[in-house]
Order: C-alpha cells, then structure tokens, then sequence
C-alpha cells in the first residue's frame, strides 16, 4: 500500500469516475479541491484505491487486490493511524475483510439520495413562510464570522473560510434578525453538491430546515450543481425532509462503517 503522490492523483480520479456510486467528498480530495489521504496498491496505474478525506470520511474503491486489502485492515482496524479521531466508511462496495461478523458493530445503514430535478416543481413550498419574520440570505464572505460562531462548520470540510465562501452555495435562515438554519455543500465536485444541514435547537420542530434547503437547491441548480443527499436509514426525519423536497433514492441502502482511532 502506498500513499499517491499529487502527480498520480488524476488517474485515481479516472478510476473513481468509472466507479458507479460518486460521494462529492471523495471526489473533491481526488480532485484537489480538499485535503486528504489517497492510498494505492501501486504508484502507478492502481488497481485500488482508498481515499480518507480530512474529517474522515473515506471510501475503497477499484479492482480487489488482496494484498492491498489486507495492508488496509492492518491500517483501519489494528493499527488505527488514521488522523481523523474516527474514520466513516462508504461500503456501497464492501471489502472482504469488513464482511467479517467480528465487525458488525461497526457496521450501520445509509441511504443516497439526490434531488429529482424533474419533478422539483411539484414540490414548492408553500408561499406563506413556516415561521414570522423568516428571511432567507445566499450566504457570502461577509457571513463567515456568524456561521462559524453559529454552527462551527466553516473549517470541517474546507481548507479556507475563502474556500467555504466560495464553493458551499450555503444559504441561511434568519428568524427576526437571528441566525437559526444553514445548509451548504460539504463538498461540490463533478457538478454534483453534497447536502449538510443544520438548525439551532431554538428553532427546530418549525419547518426552518426544509425552507432553507429548498433554497439551497435553487443556488445549486442555478449553478448547473445537482444536489446529493445522504444519511442513516433509521434517521427518519432526514429521510422524511429530503423525500419532502423532492429527493429520491439512488440504489439501495448501504453499508457504512464507523471506525474510532
């Protein structure tokens, strides 16, 4: 197992793009866009690739070579010296060694999902807004500060607040003048954007979330960026929200793996 240099990175990235299941955050590590580990079973050429994005999110992909998978067992689940305090694991594709019983409790259930955008419009909101003196802002480099000091996120994904206010499309949701919901892009890669949204614990149970990812959805798809979804199958009201707006299932549900270092 090796680690890839930068000038090798773009046959990785050819590889993932004849993957058939794309996650935006693994993409925009292959891509440069953000930081991360991209580990091989050779230099040249690979045949499999693993790629482990700053905050932990990580996916194996390619043709199975077992010595390699073997090297990644050593470095996931014996020697744990990933950087990240846990690694989560995209299994849309399983490698062998995790498909041991001795692992299950580290295995959980996820759903992708992304926006259909030919029937979006069947699923508008509602003209009057869900909460008074709501107001919705396309959020720019003059909101960093507040978000960051709101919800914390500016740096999880991105390298630079300047990458966070360029890239993310995040839209925030102002009641009476405060900050109470985000949703932006984790990652945007391949014309495709990866949805993380959050609201203040005053201001859930009042439809903030929907209306502010809708937004989201109108920056996106105005940009030519198809939104993507994704969360745990007993997260009931993620998977509730995001059908409510108009996204729906790609494939079936699948395994994914929490690792702590």
């Amino acid at each position: 197992m090796v680690r890839l240099p930068p000038s090798q990175h773009p046959a990785a990235h050819a590889l993932y793009l004849d993957h058939d299941t794309y996650f935006p955050l693994i993409a925009a590590v292959l891509g440069g866009e953000q930081d991360g580990v991209i580990l091989a079973d050779r230099e040249k050429n690979p045949s499999q690739v693993y790629v482990e994005h700053a905050f932990g999110f990580a996916q194996v992909f390619g043709r199975p070579v077992p010595e390699f998978e073997r090297a990644l067992q050593h470095y996931l689940l014996i020697d744990r010296t990933f950087s990240s305090t846990k690694v989560r694991l995209y299994t849309p594709h399983c490698p062998s060694f995790l498909q041991a019983s001795e692992y299950d409790g580290l295995r959980s259930w996820r759903q992708h999902f992304e926006l259909d955008t030919i029937h979006t419009g069947t699923t508008a909101l509602a003209k009057e807004p869900p909460v008074k003196g709501l107001a919705l802002v396309y959020a720019d480099a003059t909101h960093v500060n507040l978000i960051e000091d709101n919800f914390g996120v500016v740096g999880r994904f991105w390298r630079t607040s300047n990458d966070f206010a360029r890239y993310s499309n995040a839209v925030l949701a102002f009641v009476a003048g405060q900050p109470a919901a985000l949703c932006y892009a984790a990652a945007v890669a391949g014309g495709r954007a990866e949805i993380d949204v959050l609201t203040l614990p005053a201001y859930r149970q009042l439809g903030l979330a929907k209306a502010v990812v809708h937004s989201f959805n109108q920056r996106c798809l105005a940009q030519n960026v198809l939104p993507l979804w994704d969360c745990f199958t007993n997260n009931t009201p993620s998977v509730a929200l995001c059908r409510s707006i108009g996204f729906i299932p790609l494939g079936d549900p699948y395994p994914f793996f929490t690792i702590s270092r």
